[in-house]
């Protein structure tokens, strides 16, 4: 068989990987659970500097942090006293910062509205190193705004300002010009999607032009899940699963169908504190378990594993050692509070205490 010349012979790493993984994870006692110390050393070298696109929904997280003195007398409600106020990054945009923790070099491409929360995203990604060439205004739709109300350490509310509205012709031909172009230059593209009308089947079709040239990696949402028939790698949580598949029993008749029906090189479905299940050519290829932490929130532990499979995957490992990387990378963030990343020295101090 005749390959295109291309840069690091993907075309072929994914044909060997395809064809070879099945046999070389069946049998269960040449599997090793635990990622090696050295071995996560090695990639982290081999990932770092490489440069990945992001595309998605972008969105600005606010935190309004104080406490309840009272309730109103306006109605059966607590009075918040707000004492700070923070913001950060969410949706695509978190998968871009947890992307840049770990060393890659990011662009990203997605949509803001013409708004206070539009620049204050920009400036935060742009502080964090992130090319926000790819980033266009939509006068027609607000910037996605995520406003969490906590107190005495409590969430007691969110606020969400949002447009789930699909782009429209032109601004949908804007964003795939755009992301088509810079994707040619990447190692990776992740496709980060909330279903808030960015993702659409029209800008897919345009990143699967560049199938072969650069690794097509993406976290969807059931609504959208098989408009991404022949992307390269997909990752899912269990409930994510089992919704986008009618009449399944199980989160693995799930996979199987899905990675079949999808022409997958391979999916990961997450299971929380059970660990993950990889499937590839419609069957399940292995089970592996979480690392034992002490939780405190797993908001956006879904774009800390995707961004750790997508470096796993471009360093050049297989797709269960990418896996595994991102297993290590989700425990080293459900450790802290809030949306958060991790570094590769937090994973490694990890890795130590678990071996």
């Amino acid at each position: 068989m005749r390959f295109p010349k291309i840069r690091d012979n993907l075309v072929v790493r994914q044909f060997l990987v395809g064809r070879n993984l099945r046999a070389l994870w069946k049998e269960k006692g040449r599997t090793k659970v635990m990622l090696e110390l050295q071995k996560l050393k090695e990639l982290a070298k081999e990932w770092r500097g490489k440069k990945v696109l992001v595309l998605g929904d972008l969105m600005l997280d606010e935190y309004i942090i104080g406490v309840a003195e009272r309730i109103s007398p306006e109605a059966p409600v607590p009075v918040i006293l707000c004492e700070q106020r923070s913001y950060g990054a969410g949706g695509a945009a978190n998968t871009a910062i947890n992307l840049i923790a770990l060393g890659a070099e990011v662009i990203i491409c997605g949509l803001v509205g013409n708004d206070w929360a539009g620049e204050k995203l920009k400036q935060i990604l742009s502080e964090s190193g992130a090319d926000i060439t790819g980033i266009l205004i939509d006068h027609s739709r607000p910037t996605t705004l995520k406003i969490r109300i906590v107190a005495q350490t409590q969430q007691v509310a969110r606020v969400d300002v949002e447009s789930r509205m699909l782009l429209n012709g032109s601004m949908e031909a804007s964003l795939r010009g755009i992301a088509r172009e810079l994707g040619r230059g990447c190692d990776a593209i992740v496709v980060s999607d909330y279903a808030k009308g960015v993702v659409t089947s029209g800008l897919l079709s345009g990143l699967r032009e560049l199938k072969g040239q650069t690794l097509l990696i993406s976290g969807p949402k059931p609504k959208n899940i098989w408009h991404f028939a022949g992307f390269d790698y997909l990752s899912l949580n269990r409930s994510e699963a089992m919704a986008s598949v009618n009449g399944v029993e199980s989160f693995i008749e799930a996979g199987k169908k899905i990675s079949s029906q999808l022409e997958l090189q391979g999916l990961v479905i997450t299971l929380s504190g059970e660990g993950c299940a990889l499937f590839a050519n419609g069957e399940q290829l292995v089970q592996l378990p979480a690392l034992r932490v002490q939780v405190y929130d797993v908001a956006g532990a879904g774009d800390t594993f995707l961004a750790a499979l997508t470096l796993g995957l471009v360093a050049g490992c297989d797709f269960v050692d990418a896996a595994k990387v991102a297993t290590v990378a989700a425990a080293a963030v459900v450790r802290k509070v809030g949306v958060a990343t991790t570094t590769v020295d937090e994973m490694l101090q990890l890795l130590k205490g678990a071996i």
